[in-house]
């Protein structure tokens, strides 16, 4: 998703990530702590209290990869449970069970977990 917004500086802005009021401001905060500026929107089409209160979070152009770093790296430490996942696929298993899977499975033998499979 990326859609840029021009704020008449020579900054361009670029929606990163789009969810509720709350946790956008969270990473919003998050990512200000980190000395990566961002800005709050509210989603196009929506006004206060429609569309479930839907906020966009931008950063600046340059600090896109950064940003999506810091905001996976912050889930993660969340959601300790995505780490581990993460982990077990990439040791070829189930990214719910851990079973080992083998080569391109089309579900877990084990749990029954199915997988998703990206064609190029």
């Amino acid at each position: 998703m990326e859609t840029f917004i021009s704020d008449g500086t020579n900054d361009e802005w670029v929606v990163i990530k789009e969810d509720m009021r709350e946790w956008i401001k969270e990473l919003s905060h998050m990512l200000n702590e980190k000395d990566i500026s961002s800005r709050i929107s509210l989603a196009s089409g929506c006004s206060p209290g429609t569309c479930g209160s839907t906020f966009l979070l931008l950063v600046a152009k340059k600090d896109v990869q950064e940003a999506l770093a810091n905001i996976e790296e912050y889930y993660i430490f969340l959601h300790p449970e995505i780490g581990k996942s993460q982990e077990w696929v990439a040791q070829g298993r189930c990214p719910a069970c851990g079973h080992h899977v083998g080569m391109n499975p089309k579900e877990c033998s084990d749990c029954g977990l199915p997988f998703i499979i990206e064609e190029a």
